[in-house]
């Protein structure tokens, strides 16, 4: 009998969410396939059902974080925009986020390993920063002035700050770094 649509969905999805995982706190080159489907708890076979190869897997990986990172959730109707973007700021440029305590994303963990990659991977992940980029400004513009240019530099600093905080083993810096980085962006956005 064969699988449902509804099965098949929910494996490819385990299998995602085990690459994410994986890829984000090790990097492409020190994952393997068996790797990702032992820890999603799959066969090697159940695999190929799913992606052709590991870098397939990789593209694929990074517009699933992006979707399902629960850092960019869909604003709250009840908050302003500022408010939202202000948590935003929090929930990213957090130690939780550096960490890897919530859903990574895939702008920040998996930007060295992009660099080398494949251009369908680079394309994937150009396609992530720019909604990135494009929903900041689609919320700080009804509340700021700041440009295109602005909104970029901010976007780069939250990326530059969790990569960069991931990297320090001096947790007194690594929160000031967060801090600054949170307060410089808001001050940015909010017009100071």
């Amino acid at each position: 009998m064969p699988l449902s649509q509804e099965h098949k969905n929910r494996s490819r999805k385990k299998i995602l969410d085990s690459a994410v995982e994986l890829f984000s706190a090790k990097g492409f080159n020190n994952v393997s396939i068996d790797d990702v489907m032992n820890n999603a708890k799959m066969t090697r076979g159940a695999f190929y059902a799913h992606f052709s190869s590991k870098s397939v897997l990789y593209k694929e990986s990074i517009l699933n974080a992006a979707i399902n990172t629960k850092l960019a959730k869909e604003k709250p109707d009840n908050l302003e925009n500022q408010e939202w973007i202000n948590r935003l700021l929090e929930r990213y440029l957090s130690s939780d986020h550096v960490n890897l305590k919530s859903t990574p994303c895939p702008i920040v963990f998996l930007s060295i390993d992009t660099a080398v990659s494949e251009p369908d991977v680079k394309e994937a992940y150009t396609a992530t920063f720019k909604n990135m980029n494009k929903g900041i400004y689609d919320f700080t513009k009804s509340y700021s002035t700041c440009s295109e240019n602005q909104i970029l530099a901010v976007t780069a600093m939250m990326v530059g700050g969790v990569s960069i905080a991931r990297a320090l083993n001096d947790e007194t810096t690594k929160n000031k770094l967060l801090k600054s980085c949170r307060e410089v962006a808001k001050q940015i956005l909010d017009g100071a």
